[in-house]
């Protein structure tokens, strides 16, 4: 496998566990012999196996399994690595450009710099040595713009002092992926990062998402796998419309 990235630090490996499928079934039916004495029982013969129509063999051959999936922890990512993290980025969310009214999707430059910004604790899920999902959390929350860090230092003062505020920035996976295992293990491993500092983590998700992916039975499950883990609501901004087709009677512009 190919150098994927140059790397401050790779602190851990796992690989999604492959199913690995083996044909099965005899192509043909042993002959057996006719008795020789009185008392030899003669043995049913066993069933014929049908034989795959058309040639095709099995549809697990015919469907292999997908190459499997690892998990690295990394904390600079540049070059082709970055650029392909980036196409997945925007293939993820662009979309939600037009179905969420705070933005959600930031230029190149800035998906480039986050890679490349040590600061940000970056879990990328590799397929065939190309990134195939990402994850990014941090405790340096001056590097995260769309927060306060103000606010949470004030709300969580002893976790502050601690420096062990995280916030959760994104959880993509590639769209050949999605419906599969790796979105929830990138999640998991996201938790991990503050779990071990006995710290908080704090994340927003847009109600698009959060109707779409059901993210609130999302977190239940995933908090469950840690002990003495609580999950509430922080902080909720609602935005109204007034539709206005006609002024106030009787009024004059100012």
């Amino acid at each position: 496998m190919t150098q994927r990235t140059p790397s401050a630090a790779r602190t851990s490996t796992t690989a999604e566990p492959q199913v690995h499928a083996r044909r099965s079934g005899r192509h043909s039916t042993a002959t057996i012999p006719k008795a020789q004495a009185a008392d030899t029982v003669e043995t049913a013969p066993e069933p014929q196996v049908a034989k795959p129509v058309g040639g095709q063999g099995s549809i697990l051959l015919q469907h292999p399994a997908a190459p499997p999936v690892t998990i690295t922890h990394e904390f600079v990512i540049t070059g082709e690595p970055a650029e392909a993290l980036w196409e997945a980025y925007r293939d993820n969310f662009e979309p939600l450009k037009s179905l969420a009214i705070l933005r959600h999707f930031d230029s190149r430059e800035e998906v480039l710099d986050q890679l490349a910004n040590p600061k940000i604790h970056k879990i990328v899920g590799w397929q065939e040595g190309r990134p195939a999902g990402l994850a990014m959390v941090t405790n340096s929350l001056e590097d995260v713009t769309e927060i306060s860090p103000e606010f949470l230092r004030a709300k969580f003062p002893d976790h502050a002092a601690r420096n062990a505020i995280y916030c959760g920035m994104l959880v993509m996976v590639s769209h050949a992926l999605r419906g599969r295992t790796l979105f929830g293990r990138l999640y998991t491993e996201l938790w991990q990062v503050p779990a071990l500092e006995a710290g908080i983590l704090v994340f927003d998700v847009c109600e698009f998402n959060r109707m779409m992916f059901d993210t609130d039975e999302l977190t239940k499950r995933i908090a469950n796998s840690f002990p003495r883990s609580a999950v509430e609501v922080l902080d909720r901004q609602t935005w109204y419309v007034a539709e206005l087709p006609e002024p106030i009677p009787g009024s004059r512009p100012v």
